[in-house]
């Protein structure tokens, strides 16, 4: 799909990157596009597309348990819309390689925090991870420029492995299918979809070290492959152990479009159940003997409206999201319930637009992100609420010269304050307490300071016919206080973290 949608683009000769890519309220009304039928028929935008090589660096001490300390990432990212007569379609392609250096306490493929079931060790090691994503839109005018029908797919391949025992190996596959309808009238547009997605995971982790694999669990006890079944309850396990993770989801979604010349508005709401069937691989054998069942409930709901007048262009954003979840585990309780997660996020943001006929644009915003995680293990006692609120303002201006390059700035300094933040267990010699859930509320429990850092460029001066440029963002979290901190012998968070992505990017 996307090797035609990059075809017929490039045989165009444009320059959409003023417009669509260079101003940051445009770069969302095109993100939203690219994601729901409804906004992609509606919109104005025929033919456009990028490419980017990005290198991303993550590295500091303020960070939870089961992050890395340092990490590096070398992706090839593209993406774009195009109109082939009754056909209109979006589509993006997603290559990345990772490397990352002392990640303890998971040995997931997929850094998942919701589910109970995975393996961890408490010894930190080196990973490396491939990914492969790619997938898009698809609609057709079925009638009249009033019905369409179309459907989305995504696919996704991961591998995860290090080089340290205990020794994961794991690949992840999952197809997405989002068939739709879409009946579009005069300025408005909505459309219904429905969500069916497939996925299987196989990890086998390994000791390489006899010492490690034949030991009883006292001698290295950082080398105890743990099965994790829960918030707390866990079994060691010595040699080699797999797992088989199969996922499906089922859902559906609706979405609605509104554009004149005066406003816009994009409004999205979807909801997903999760169903997450783990399972022992069998030595020798392709059958397997279950551990449990992981059930998700995702509603997820967005909201993208802006006015233009003679002066200003104003835009608010909203995103809310609310999950629920709970096991059924087969391995220790017959199919009873054991553990339980929830989670409350929202977002928002408003921006001014200030218009002008000179070379500078100013754009000013204030944003804010609620975000609360409950989880609790019945059998263990252990739960635990990680709460905070992070308002924020916002700056930016765009600058155009004379040769017809674009200079954009964007700083984003926030506070993240810690709102009802506990962790509770019977007993404290429990290793995950120890070693996750107190160093994690340290963590979220801390006052931090975070500054976000974007800027872009874009110039046709490189390469003739196209517009191409550079993009940096770096977002810099400083602990700014101590509160409410428990000292343990694990691992404390402390002091500063960077995360930041240099680009190197194509228009077309």
């Amino acid at each position: 799909m996307f090797m035609l949608l990059s075809a017929g683009v490039l045989a165009q000769v444009q320059t959409p990157a003023d417009s669509v890519y260079f101003l940051m309220q445009n770069s969302r009304i095109l993100y939203i596009t690219q994601q729901n039928p409804a906004a992609l028929i509606n919109s104005d935008i025929k033919n456009t597309s990028t490419i980017a090589l990005n290198y991303n660096n993550q590295s500091g001490h303020f960070r939870t348990t089961q992050t890395a300390e340092n990490g590096r990432e070398i992706s090839l990212t593209a993406s774009g819309i195009n109109t082939l007569g009754r056909f209109k379609v979006s589509g993006y392609f997603n290559f990345k390689r990772t490397w990352q250096d002392s990640l303890s306490w998971t040995l997931q493929g997929l850094p998942d925090l919701a589910t109970p079931y995975y393996f961890a060790a408490g010894k930190a090691g080196s990973y490396q991870r491939i990914n492969y994503n790619f997938g898009g839109l698809l609609t057709y005018n079925l009638i009249n420029n009033q019905l369409y029908i179309g459907s989305g797919i995504d696919y996704l391949f991961n591998t995860a492995s290090r080089n340290t025992d205990p020794r994961p190996s794991v690949q992840t596959f999952n197809l997405n299918l989002s068939p739709n309808l879409t009946y579009k009238i005069g300025s408005q547009s909505i459309a219904a979809r429905f969500i069916y997605s497939y996925g299987i995971e196989n990890n086998k982790v390994s000791f390489k070290s006899t010492q490690y694999r034949n030991q009883s669990g006292t001698e290295y006890p950082d080398r105890i492959n743990y099965l994790i079944m829960g918030y707390g309850l866990l079994q060691g396990q010595f040699g080699v152990a797999r797992m088989r993770r199969e996922l499906k989801d089922n859902g559906y979604g609706l979405n609605y479009a509104l554009k004149t010349q005066s406003a816009y508005l994009n409004a999205d709401f979807s909801y997903v159940r999760h169903i997450e069937k783990n399972m022992e691989s069998l030595e020798n054998s392709a059958n397997t003997k279950p551990y449990g069942t992981f059930y998700l409930n995702n509603y997820q709901g967005s909201f993208l409206v802006g006015l233009h007048s003679t002066n200003i262009d104003h835009q608010l954003y909203v995103d809310v999201l609310l999950q629920n979840g709970s096991d059924l585990n087969i391995h220790e309780f017959q199919g009873k319930v054991n553990y339980k997660y929830s989670q409350k996020k929202a977002s928002f943001s408003y921006t001014v637009l200030k218009k002008s006929t000179s070379s500078l644009q100013t754009e000013f915003g204030l944003n804010a992100t609620y975000n609360k995680i409950d989880k609790k293990d019945i059998s263990s006692s252990i739960s635990s609420t990680f709460g905070y609120i992070q308002p924020g303002i916002s700056g930016a201006q765009y600058k155009r010269f004379k040769d017809k390059s674009k200079l954009s700035v964007m700083l984003n300094p926030a506070i993240r304050v810690p709102v009802g933040n506990t962790a509770n267990s019977a007993a404290d010699s429990n290793v995950f307490f120890n070693e996750i859930v107190y160093p994690d509320f340290n963590y979220w429990s801390a006052t931090a300071g975070v500054l976000s850092f974007t800027s872009k460029y874009i110039t046709p001066l490189l390469f003739k016919g196209i517009c191409s440029g550079f993009s940096l963002n770096a977002v810099y979290t400083q602990e700014l206080s101590e509160a409410k901190k428990v000292y343990t012998n694990s691992f404390q968070p402390s002091k500063n973290r960077l995360d930041f992505t240099f680009s190197f990017n194509l228009y077309f």
